[in-house]
């Protein structure tokens, strides 16, 4: 992956990336975001989360108090990253806002 310094650098996505649960959990967050990308339902894709990242360590480091912070790992064919602040990039395009 490339890493961007900053999100500014990396393409913005302002399609819709609606929480596929609909619990604002930073899981959904990426699922939504990797959906986007690959312009399916977020049922439809082909790969799951668990085996790249642990989503309860996931879910408790978006839960700390603070946003400066990035967790980045593989999933399938695409790079993700997860930042504090509820920010998700998949492949350099930008999601923000999502948890």
């Amino acid at each position: 992956m490339t890493r961007t310094s900053t999100t500014e650098e990396a393409e913005i996505d302002d399609r819709d990336t609606t929480d596929p649960a609909g619990d604002g959990s930073p899981v959904s967050a990426v699922i939504g975001a990797v959906a986007a990308v690959e312009n399916v339902d977020p049922v439809e894709l082909n790969t799951t989360l668990q085996g790249a990242v642990d989503a309860d360590a996931l879910a408790s480091l978006a839960r700390h108090e603070g946003s400066e912070w990035r967790l980045e790992f593989p999933l399938g064919d695409h790079e993700v990253a997860v930042e504090g602040g509820g920010t998700v990039v998949v492949d350099d395009r930008v999601f923000s806002n999502q948890f």
